[in-house]
C-alpha cells in the first residue's frame, strides 16, 4: 500500500509529462492523418478560407506534392502586373512595356507596371506566391513571372478597359521568348476585323513554339479568334463554372474549340450575384485573385476565359517542372482532362476540364511519367456539345485587331478591389481531419494545459 501511495502521490510531474506526451502524440497523429492532397499546406488566408474553389476543382493542391513549377518561367503578356503587389513581387523575373513596339521585341522598353488590373489578376492565378501567409495561392507557386505589358488602360464614360495592338502583342511574345519564357499566357481575343484578316500575332506564336515555348490563349466568348487560328500551335482555353458546367459566356465559342489544335477547359467562374460573396464567409462564383487597389495590394473576383487560361498556364508549368517536354506536357494535360461533355473531344469543353492531380499522378520531379493515353490533338471537326442556358456575359478575354485596339478585357464580373487585414483572434478555416481525431487532440491538449494562439484573417473591402 505504501509503495502504491508513493507512486500516486509523486508530484503531478509524472502525470504532467504523460499528458504532454499524449498531447504531442495526438498532434503528430493529426499531422500524419491529414490528406496527402493538402500538402504542402498553404497558409494564404484566401486559400485557407476555401475561397479559391478553382484550385480544388483542378486538383492543384494534390499536384503540389509532385511539382510546383520550380525552374519554369511564365510570361503574362497582358496589361502588365502590379510590380509591388505583396503576392507577386517575389515571383517577378523581369518586366517590360511593349506598347508601341509594333512587332519588334527590341523596341520593348520601360516598365511592365499594370494600370488596369487585368494582367495582375491573371498573374496571381498562374503563379502567386504561396505559403507566405498573405493573399492567395497560385497554381504554380514555384514558377517565376515575366510581366510583359502590351495593353494600356483606356477609359470612357461607360468604363475602363485595357487595349493595345496586335503588333505590340507579337512584340511581347517575342520579347518573352528571348527572355526565358517557357509558357506564355495570352488572355486576349480579337474582333470581327481580325477574324476577317487572320491572326495578326500567330506568326509570333509559331516562332515561340519552334523554340519550345507554349502559348496559352483564352478562347473568348464569341468566337473572336480568327478562323485560321486552328492551325496555330497553341492551347486554347474555354471556361467552366463552380458546377463544372460550361460558363454562360462561353456558349458561343464552339467554333473556336472545333478548329483549335489543342482545346481544353478550365475554371473561369461566373459573375457574382452578390458582391459580398467575394470575401470571408462568401461563396465566390468568380475567380478571386490579385488586383490593383488604391489602398495597396488588392484582390478581386473576375470571371471569364481570361481567368480560365492562367489555370492552364500554371498547370503546364507544373508539368514542365516535372521534366516533361512541351509536347509531352500538352499531351499529358489533355489526356488526363475530365471529360465533361459527349465522350471524347467536343465543342463545349475541348478535351475536357483539366485535372492536375491526375496529370501529375505517378510523376516525380524530373521524371517523365507514362500510362496515360495521348489524345489526338490535331484540329478538325468535333462532336457538338451542350450550350449554355443563360444569357452570355462579357468575357474577360481582350479584343485584338490589326491596327485598332487589340487586347481589352471587356466588362467582367468584378467585385470592388479589397485588401486583406488581420484580425487579432481566431484561426482561418482549413481542411478538417476526422472528427474523432480532432476531439482526441483537443482533449489531450486540454489535459496537458497547452495554450495556443493564432492569427485569423478576414477579407475586408478597402473603402
Amino acid at each position: 500500500m505504501g509503495a502504491m501511495h508513493r507512486s500516486t502521490s509523486r508530484p503531478a510531474v509524472a502525470r504532467g509529462l504523460v499528458a504532454r506526451w499524449v498531447a504531442l502524440g495526438c498532434l503528430l497523429l493529426l499531422a500524419v492523418a491529414r490528406p496527402s492532397s493538402a500538402a504542402p499546406a498553404a497558409d494564404d488566408p484566401v486559400h485557407a478560407q476555401g475561397l479559391q474553389w478553382a484550385l480544388s476543382r483542378i486538383g492543384a493542391e494534390a499536384a503540389w506534392g509532385r511539382a510546383r513549377g520550380d525552374g519554369i518561367t511564365i510570361a503574362i503578356v497582358d496589361s502588365g502586373v502590379d510590380l509591388g503587389h505583396e503576392d507577386l513581387k517575389a515571383q517577378l523575373a523581369g518586366n517590360v512595356s511593349c506598347l508601341g513596339a509594333g512587332g519588334d521585341p527590341q523596341a520593348c522598353h520601360g516598365s511592365g507596371q499594370d494600370d488596369n488590373g487585368h494582367g495582375t489578376h491573371v498573374a496571381g492565378i498562374a503563379a502567386a506566391t504561396t505559403g507566405n501567409g498573405v493573399g492567395i495561392a497560385g497554381v504554380a507557386p514555384g514558377a517565376r513571372v515575366l510581366a510583359v505589358r502590351v495593353l494600356s488602360n483606356d477609359c470612357n464614360p461607360s468604363g475602363c478597359t485595357a487595349s493595345g495592338t496586335s503588333g505590340d502583342v507579337a512584340a511581347g511574345i517575342r520579347w518573352a521568348v528571348a527572355n526565358g519564357a517557357d509558357v506564355i499566357n495570352l488572355s486576349l481575343g480579337g474582333g470581327a476585323m481580325q477574324s476577317a484578316l487572320g491572326c495578326a500575332f500567330c506568326d509570333a506564336v509559331e516562332e515561340a513554339w519552334a523554340q519550345g515555348v507554349i502559348a496559352v490563349v483564352a478562347a473568348g466568348n464569341d468566337s473572336i479568334l480568327p478562323a485560321g487560328f486552328g492551325d496555330a500551335h497553341a492551347v486554347v482555353v474555354t471556361a467552366t463554372n463552380r458546377d463544372d458546367q460550361r460558363a454562360s459566356y462561353s456558349n458561343q465559342n464552339g467554333g473556336v474549340l472545333n478548329a483549335a489544335r489543342w482545346p481544353v477547359a478550365a475554371p473561369g467562374g461566373e459573375a457574382e450575384a452578390d458582391p459580398a460573396d467575394c470575401g470571408t464567409g462568401g461563396h465566390p462564383a468568380g475567380i478571386l485573385s490579385t488586383f490593383l487597389s488604391s489602398g495597396g495590394s488588392g484582390y478581386a473576383c473576375l470571371a471569364g476565359t481570361s481567368m480560365a487560361a492562367p489555370h492552364v498556364t500554371g498547370g503546364l508549368a507544373l508539368l514542365l517542372s516535372a521534366g516533361l517536354t512541351p509536347q509531352q506536357a500538352i499531351d499529358r494535360l489533355l489526356g488526363t482532362a475530365t471529360d465533361l461533355g459527349p465522350a471524347g473531344r467536343d465543342s463545349s469543353y475541348g478535351f475536357g476540364r483539366i485535372d492536375l492531380a491526375k496529370a501529375l499522378d505517378q510523376l516525380s520531379a524530373k521524371a517523365v511519367g507514362g500510362g496515360v493515353a495521348t489524345p489526338t490533338t490535331a484540329g478538325g471537326p468535333a462532336t457538338s456539345g451542350g450550350t449554355g442556358t443563360t444569357a452570355p456575359v462579357p468575357s474577360t478575354a481582350a479584343t485584338v485587331t490589326t491596327e485598332a485596339p487589340v487586347v481589352s478585357p471587356p466588362d467582367t464580373s468584378l467585385a470592388a478591389p479589397f485588401t486583406l487585414t488581420p484580425e487579432p483572434a481566431g484561426t482561418p478555416p482549413v481542411e478538417e481531419p476526422a472528427g474523432w481525431l480532432v476531439a482526441l487532440a483537443v482533449g489531450a491538449a486540454a489535459l496537458a494545459a497547452l495554450g495556443t494562439s493564432a492569427t485569423a484573417w478576414h477579407l475586408a473591402r478597402a473603402r
